[in-house]
């Protein structure tokens, strides 16, 4: 039997990963209509949710019940990144976002957009070389990569920052995902809390507020090396999946994949301006996993301590 990839097994990975995935949606002040999308290649969005890789066509692993929830996530393509319209209350709430855009949130002028497909009643965004009446503009409470605020006509929107556009042997350092959210240094970190492995990322633990707790965990977590998708990929799987192969398993991938997410945990990170972003780890693997850059990075004897040292 020959080993399979990823894009073969996800339909067979236990559904409340799928589950918890597909319930990532998100809301703004106006009610408009709904604006829906054909599914393009969106990494930390969906796929990564899973705990299982890189992006793959939906209609490998999307099963029909689910297609609906996962078109209706809408994409603006900009700055060699993906940012999600969000248009759900809880996940406002849960970003660390003001509740209503008001005057006093929207800030300065990014960019023109417009539809990726102009025909379409509901479409993608795309940087427009001409002005429309959809642009991109700055959060004016935190004026981060991490969350801008989209104007279609007499409709706003917040755009939460999904990932760069990085490919599967390709890799980030993990400070480019600090940076998205504003934080250079330490004291930019007010608290960092273990959170349940859903997508409400209900606390789990106490959150840690000491500054040299925080002050530890930033400046280990920044030494650490980046590695991509297919370089992490061989070093975590390819010797199981060959000797799984090897003993003529039967679900040789959804097995060896599913141990790893069975293996995660997420910390929620907040910052000064009161955003909030989660990070994975995966404490008996030794990795930790950041969806914003789609890079993983291995654990140092100094980070692994720091987890088994602070967070219960």
């Amino acid at each position: 039997m020959k080993r399979k990839k990823i894009s073969e097994t996800i339909e067979n990975i236990n559904s409340k990963y799928i589950d918890e995935a597909t319930e990532y949606t998100g809301a703004a002040k106006s009610t408009p209509k709904k604006i829906w999308h054909k599914w393009v290649a969106v990494a930390a969005c969906f796929v990564l949710v899973l705990a299982i890789g890189f992006p793959f066509a939906k209609d490998l692993f999307i099963s029909p019940d689910q297609k609906d929830i996962v078109d209706a996530i809408v994409m603006i393509e900009y700055d060699d990144s993906y940012l999600e319209v969000i248009e759900d209350s809880k996940s406002i709430k849960k970003f660390g976002l003001e509740k209503e855009i008001t005057e006093s949130v929207i800030g300065n002028h990014i960019a023109y957009l417009q539809k990726s497909v102009p025909e379409a009643e509901r479409s993608n965004y795309i940087v427009s070389n001409e002005k429309t009446n959809m642009e991109l503009l700055e959060y004016a409470p935190a004026p981060y990569k991490a969350v801008r605020i989209l104007k279609d006509g007499d409709n706003y929107y917040y755009a939460w920052f999904c990932n760069y556009l990085v490919k599967n042997n390709e890799s980030l350092p993990i400070q480019t995902a600090f940076e998205v959210y504003g934080i250079d240094e330490a004291t930019d970190i007010v608290s960092i809390t273990p959170v349940k492995t859903d997508n409400y990322w209900t606390a789990n633990g106490k959150a840690i507020t000491d500054t040299a707790a925080i002050s530890d965990f930033y400046t280990e977590i920044s030494k650490l090396i980046a590695f991509s998708f297919d370089e992490y990929h061989e070093i975590v799987f390819a010797e199981d999946l060959k000797k799984a192969e090897d003993e003529g398993g039967g679900d040789i991938g959804s097995e060896v994949y599913a141990l790893e997410a069975d293996d995660r945990k997420d910390i929620v990170i907040e910052t000064k301006e009161g955003l909030r972003f989660a990070i994975q780890y995966y404490p008996f693997y030794g990795w930790i996993k950041i969806t914003k850059t789609l890079s993983y990075y291995q654990m140092s004897p100094e980070i692994s301590e720091w987890f088994e040292n602070n967070i219960e």
